[in-house]
Formats: C-alpha cells, sequence, structure tokens
C-alpha cells in the first residue's frame, strides 16, 4: 500500500482497492458526479465580506492548463492540449477607520514631476550612493572594506525607509472564471462580473489590478464605466522594466559582464525566461557598476560629475547604474510595501520605455501613472496597501504577482481532472476553494496541517564574483584604451557614436 501510494498514476488502481475493502463507499464516476453538483451549487459570493472600511480590490490574469499526455497518434504531428481562462480573484482589506485614513494621507501628499526624475527618486539616488560609501568605509591610503555583497547592500537600504502595511492579510476569494482574454469583449465581460457580484454604491468603484495585456483592453471600458477603474500589476511591470535595461544595454557589455558572473544561458537572459534569475543577473552587475564607480572616484580623487566628463566608458555604466537604481527602488517599493518608493520610482523609469521600443508599456504606464495622480483617494489607499502580504510579516507581493504565484498555484493544485470544455473548467476553478477546505478538514483532524507557502531558501552568495566584475570594470576604467578592453569585446554599440547616441537619449529623459 505504501508502494501503491509512492505512484501518482495508480491512485485510481489504491481508490478501487480502498472500495473493495469497504474503506470509501462509492465509485471513482460517482465520486466525479458528486464534485459536479457541489460545483454547481457553490456561491463564491457568499464569502465576501461587507462593511465601510472594506477596501475591495479585484486581480484578474490568464490561466492555462495543459494536458499531462498528448493525444493518440504521432506525437511529433500532435500538439499537447491546453485550456485557457481567466482566473478572478477579490482581495478584502479590513481597514480601520478609513475617512480618517484619507484625509490624513492627502495632508502629506507632495505632488511630484509627473514623469521622469523628481526630487523624491532624486533623494533616492542620492541614499544609494550613501549607502555603496558606508559599506566601501574608505581609509587613508585608499583602503576599503570589501566583505559585503548584495544582500548587505539591499539591508542596510532598507533602514532608510519604513515598511509599510501594518495590517492583518486581505480575506482572498475565488470568484467565477471568465472566458480566455483574448479579446476586449472576453475582458469587458470579466470586469463587469466584479460589478455584478459585490455592492457598489452609487459615488463608489472597484480597483481592478492587472497585467499590461488585460490593463490596456479593459481601459476602453473604464472610460464608459465609472464603477471599475482599473492599476497596471507592478510585478509584470517590473518584468518589463528589466527588459527594457537588457534592450538599451545589451550592445554595450551588458551579456559579457553577466558572463563574468556565471550566467549560462544568455539567451533565457535575454529573454527573460526566469523572472527571479533575471532579477538576479541584474541587480548583481547593478552592485558591481556602482562599486566600481564609487571605487575609480575616490581613488582619481575626484566627483562623479568629474570622471564622467572626462571617461566615456563610465559615463554610459553610469546611466546603468542610475536607471538601474530606479528599477531597484520600484522593486524594494513592492517588496516593503512603500508606496511612494515603488510609485515614484516607476515615474523616473517611465522614459525608457519608449526608447526600448516598448510602445505598449509605454502608453499603459502613462496612462495609469495618470489615473493614479488624478485620483486622490487611491493614493491615500495605495499609500496603506501598495503591496499585498501573504506569507510571513515584512514581506509583500505585488497584487499580480501573488495571482500569479499562489492564486494559479492554488488552482492548478485543486483542479482534478483537467476538462477541455470551458464552461466545465470554469466551474471547477470557481469550487477550488470549497474542495480544498474539505480535504484539509480530513488533513488537520488526523495528520495535522504542516503546509507551508513560506520555507527559507538556501541562496549562494555570489560575492567573490561580484569583486571579480568589479576589478575588472575598474581595470577597463584605468585603461588607456577601456572602449577595446576584453570585458567589453563584440559590443556594436560601444564607440563614441553610440556612447554619445545613448548618453544624449538617456540623460535628457
Amino acid at each position: 500500500m505504501a508502494s501503491l501510494c509512492r505512484k501518482p498514476k495508480l491512485l485510481s488502481s489504491l481508490q478501487g482497492i480502498l472500495k473493495i475493502v469497504n474503506i470509501t463507499s462509492h465509485t471513482q464516476k460517482h465520486e466525479r458526479n458528486l464534485e459536479k453538483i457541489r460545483a454547481f451549487l457553490v456561491d463564491p459570493t457568499s464569502r465576501i465580506l461587507h462593511g465601510e472600511t472594506i477596501w475591495n480590490l479585484g486581480i484578474i490574469d490568464n490561466i492555462d492548463f495543459k494536458e499531462t499526455t498528448f493525444g493518440y497518434g504521432n506525437i511529433f504531428d500532435a500538439i499537447r492540449g491546453n485550456s485557457h481562462a481567466t482566473l478572478r480573484m477579490l482581495f478584502q482589506y479590513q481597514l480601520p477607520e478609513l475617512p480618517e485614513i484619507l484625509e490624513a494621507q492627502e495632508i502629506i501628499y507632495d505632488q511630484q514631476q509627473l514623469f521622469g526624475q523628481n526630487s523624491f527618486s532624486q533623494k533616492t539616488f542620492h541614499t544609494f550612493n550613501l549607502v555603496f560609501e558606508k559599506l566601501l568605509a574608505f581609509s587613508e591610503n585608499f583602503t576599503y572594506q570589501s566583505d559585503f555583497d548584495e544582500s548587505d547592500i539591499r539591508n542596510q537600504i532598507m533602514t532608510y525607509f519604513k515598511v509599510g502595511c501594518n495590517f492583518s492579510p486581505p480575506n482572498v476569494i475565488i470568484l467565477d472564471a471568465g472566458d480566455p482574454p483574448s479579446s476586449d469583449s472576453a475582458v469587458h465581460k470579466c470586469l463587469k462580473m466584479y460589478e455584478n457580484e459585490i455592492s457598489i454604491g452609487n459615488n463608489d468603484y472597484i480597483n481592478v489590478v492587472a497585467d499590461e495585456a488585460i490593463f490596456r483592453r479593459g481601459i476602453s471600458f473604464c472610460k464608459t464605466n465609472n464603477k471599475i477603474k482599473m492599476i497596471l500589476g507592478q510585478w509584470h511591470t517590473s518584468k518589463d522594466m528589466m527588459s527594457t535595461l537588457i534592450t538599451i544595454f545589451s550592445g554595450y557589455g551588458i551579456f559579457n559582464m553577466a558572463g563574468i558572473l556565471g550566467v549560462r544561458f544568455l539567451d533565457k537572459l535575454e529573454k527573460g525566461v526566469d523572472f527571479r534569475a533575471t532579477s538576479k543577473v541584474l541587480e548583481l552587475i547593478w552592485v558591481a557598476v556602482g562599486l566600481a564607480i564609487h571605487l575609480y572616484a575616490k581613488k582619481k580623487e575626484q566627483s562623479l560629475d568629474d570622471i564622467l566628463e572626462e571617461n566615456k566608458l563610465i559615463k554610459i555604466w553610469y546611466l546603468y547604474f542610475q536607471w538601474a537604481s530606479y528599477w531597484r527602488a520600484h522593486w524594494f517599493g513592492i517588496r516593503w510595501g512603500i508606496f511612494d518608493l515603488q510609485h515614484e520610482s516607476l515615474k523616473a523609469f517611465s522614459p525608457l520605455f519608449p526608447i526600448a521600443g516598448k510602445s505598449n508599456y509605454a502608453r499603459s504606464v502613462t496612462h495609469h501613472i495618470y489615473c493614479i495622480e488624478n485620483n486622490s483617494r487611491l493614493r491615500a489607499m495605495l499609500r496603506v496597501a501598495p503591496s499585498v502580504n501573504l506569507t510571513n510579516p515584512g514581506h509583500f507581493f505585488a497584487y499580480d504577482e501573488a495571482l500569479e504565484t499562489f492564486g494559479v498555484k492554488f488552482v492548478k493544485q485543486n483542479v482534478t481532472r483537467i476538462p477541455t470544455d470551458s464552461e466545465e473548467l470554469k466551474l471547477k476553478i470557481k469550487a477550488t476553494q470549497l474542495e480544498k477546505e474539505r480535504t484539509d478538514m480530513l488533513i488537520c483532524d488526523y495528520i495535522g496541517d504542516y503546509v507551508q507557502s513560506s520555507k527559507p531558501h538556501n541562496i549562494q552568495s555570489r560575492k567573490e564574483k561580484i569583486w571579480e566584475l568589479v576589478h575588472q570594470l575598474i581595470n577597463a576604467f584605468e585603461s588607456e584604451n577601456p572602449l577595446k578592453n576584453p570585458i567589453f569585446e563584440f559590443c556594436n554599440n560601444l564607440n563614441n557614436k553610440g556612447i554619445d547616441q545613448a548618453h544624449d537619449g538617456l540623460s535628457t529623459s
């Protein structure tokens, strides 16, 4: 029996044995029929809380299921079947004294420049530079500390900011699924469903978070319906910010630096296949470039402005350090639950999207920033809850990230026998919370619920690789012909014309 439990493909045989010995009372077919009946009867709206101080936030995204096996026939001619739907979730925050919170937040609001660098982002960048200098701890005879890595820099930066979102996690509800979000009409129908499920007052509305593709399709719906207002998902935005940095600096040696850090599959880095891996590589390059620039400036006993005038190679990589700092600040704002750090950094970074040819994101980010800047209530609410905490204290997720990481995973783990019929698939998605609760009752009663949503990870230190790259960068900065240095081989744009074009475009953004 123990061996049989370890073989997932033989679970049907195990169920047959349990029926024969009268442990279970009915067949697998009968259980499927009962599950379908429960799915028809379930009402997700019964989980919705109601109250004056509850903030409702919808999140929608595409969810896809692939069949576990190929159809009968030549597998080289057949493709594995898949099904798509729109996963719709609702986060409900129980906030204390909502009107007073809104009034207090509006008093401290300070209008910043709408697009491009502003006083807040410049102050943040100055803070990052102070942290680099503090950890290097320069002393006489050009001696400095090197016993730190990117995690120490991150922790030191964190001391300059106050972590937000000091309240309980929200009430999470999986609502009725919608049709695949491949057309405007399908997205509009999914948004309309929120209006029908939640009691929205005459002067009230609900905010819905979505990735860029769904956000763009939902803009036209919001123009004709004032009950729904869209928010651009910041996890997907951070992902595209990374793609923007890679696109702009791909011709200036960013892949060579990634190779020095130990990256083997540069094509995967270019496409951003793995979010965490891409984020880690760009962060390590940001740290190494920042350290190399500060060390070079200290060695020359010059200010950053002076070395930028005399060294064109430093000029281009100082721009990377600056723009990557805005990207990191945006990510820190998500992870630490700080709206101003997140929002103002996005405003500072936004001019890079059109430069990198990201026209869709350029339009969507522009619309997103405009809507937040012209909605004082939404600004105040996002200051209270800019991110969501579902795992451990002090560690937050963007709303669309939470849906991708936990919502999609939760549904896929609890949907049995993936159907090809779209209506049956939507029915199973609607009933996932009910089915999970039924199995949890058995698990908790007999073996205890030991499921954890977050576990500590053993992260390999890249300290040696970081400092190897730092020293190679300093050698390149100090060489007589830095553009011919081996670290910058095969860089098509790393010439006088390419550097001048990049500097003119990026420094004026």
